[in-house]
């Protein structure tokens, strides 16, 4: 009877030992999952965008830390689309295209979660950048958002505006941008004018402006151009 009763009670622990290890395996197996479905963190990164806005006619290359941005030489006027890259300071280096030898280096900063467009302006005797943060927002429905740079060297102070109406942006001097503003998605004619004339120094005729999108409007060029220099003009940027 004894031998009996030790190997019933034997059995009862041995069977209660391994519903409990099973138990555990199962909150283990459990716990993991939730662990492994639970979101990466977001990892740190900035955006940036290059444009060349000098009016020259010299091709260039343009570096940050010694890595090329540009795939090909950055021409005139030839937006770098958006990319990715870790936030920080870098070594903004700028060469002509056929050479390795700076014509422009500076220490550029881009913060954590922020959206940038940088503009190499100037003439050939002084070169420089212009960095701006992008403020960029989702459009309501059936509406963009459109912003304007003035980024003529000899032009005077700008405005913008829809043809023979509404002014978009007011006293924009040289360098200096605009916020963003939102307008309904449809076909315009934009006019560049002097703010303190009044002349429309270019019209952009025909501009389809589609819904959803983020627009950068631009003067560039020189009012009074050399032979070798670009002369007065606008130009519509897509952003996004």
């Amino acid at each position: 009877m004894g031998t009996k009763s030790f190997t019933k009670s034997s059995y009862s622990n041995s069977f209660i030992i391994c519903i409990v290890a099973i138990v555990i395996l199962l909150l283990t197996l459990l716990m993991q999952s939730c662990k492994n479905s639970d979101p990466a963190p977001n990892p740190e990164l900035s955006l940036l965008s290059v444009t060349n806005a000098s009016p020259t006619l010299a091709t260039y290359n343009f570096y940050l830390n010694q890595s090329k941005v540009n795939s090909g030489a950055l021409p005139y006027a030839v937006p770098v689309p958006y990319f990715r890259l870790s936030p920080g300071e870098f070594a903004a280096k700028l060469t002509t295209e056929s050479s390795t030898e700076s014509l422009l280096t500076k220490t550029l900063k881009f913060d954590n979660n922020k959206i940038y467009s940088l503009f190499i302006v100037g003439k050939a005797t002084s070169l420089d950048y212009l960095l701006i943060t992008d403020d960029i927002k989702v459009p309501a429905d059936e509406k963009a958002f459109v912003r304007f740079i003035n980024l003529s060297p000899d032009a005077p102070t700008l405005n913008l505006a829809f043809k023979d109406s509404v002014t978009l942006a007011t006293d924009k001097a040289y360098k200096a941008a605009s916020d963003f503003v939102e307008i309904p998605a449809k076909i315009y004619s934009f006019q560049i004018k002097d703010k303190a004339s009044g002349d429309v120094k270019k019209e952009l005729k025909d501009i389809d402006i589609k819904k959803g999108k983020i627009y950068t409007i631009i003067s560039k060029g020189l009012l009074t151009p050399s032979g070798t220099e670009h002369g007065f003009d606008g130009q519509v940027i897509t952003n996004q």
